[in-house]
């Protein structure tokens, strides 16, 4: 018997990143689909972030194609792009005076998500935060901010996301739970995409993408 492909989440082909006059990376090509995961490695200096923003729509590429689900992101933005989909920077983009409750009630309704209060709070005792619920953002720790935006994506449950040095700043058990909770977005279809240097987390994603393969 045949089997079904997962639906196609990513696609580019021929992107050129430039900084100023000089290339980064060219003529780099990746096709993601439904529950499949990918490490973007390489040294620093090499393009993983700026990479990582110009496939998700936030900056864009000098040149090349990018596809969101089946509609065209770059260089034309087709209307019907796939919406769904996250980007965690390595820096938590948090609303620093406002409560962890609050930060994760807009950032759902952002999505389009409810926000349940009950389910919310689960999620926060899953990632160790329970206790900081009503605390401001701004007096958490590199960790508990981290573990913030995982309580947001398990919640969320995005399409596609994209993921910047997702383990920074996480300890042994924060890294676990990353992974945890990465493990079981993959397996509820959600594509993956992650820049790092963590080694651990390379190993679970399994397919890895040296960028130093498309560098002039």
């Amino acid at each position: 018997m045949s089997q079904t492909v997962p639906p196609e989440l990513l696609k580019c082909d021929s992107v050129e990143l430039r900084v100023g006059y000089r290339s980064l990376i060219r003529k780099f090509s990746l096709e993601l689909h439904a529950g499949e995961s990918a490490a973007v490695v390489g040294p620093n200096g090499l393009g993983k972030t700026t990479l990582l923003r110009a496939l998700c729509g936030i900056s864009r590429p000098y040149r090349g194609n990018v596809y969101l689900g089946k509609a065209m992101l770059w260089p034309e933005k087709s209307d019907d792009a796939l919406t769904d989909v996250c980007f965690l920077a390595s820096q938590p983009a948090l609303f620093a005076e406002h409560s962890v409750l609050s930060n994760l009630e807009f950032y759902l309704r952002s999505l389009g998500r409810p926000f349940d209060p009950h389910t919310v709070k689960l999620a926060l005792k899953e990632c160790a935060l329970a206790e900081s619920a009503n605390q401001t953002a701004r007096t958490l720790s590199t960790g508990q901010k981290r573990r913030l935006t995982l309580a947001f994506i398990m919640l969320a449950q995005p399409r596609l996301i994209f993921l910047d040095e997702p383990t920074n700043g996480l300890d042994s058990k924060g890294v676990e739970l990353c992974l945890s909770t990465l493990d079981s977005l993959r397996k509820v279809g959600s594509g993956i995409l992650v820049a790092t240097h963590d080694h651990k987390l390379m190993d679970w994603c399994g397919r890895q993408i040296d960028l130093k393969e498309w560098a002039p």
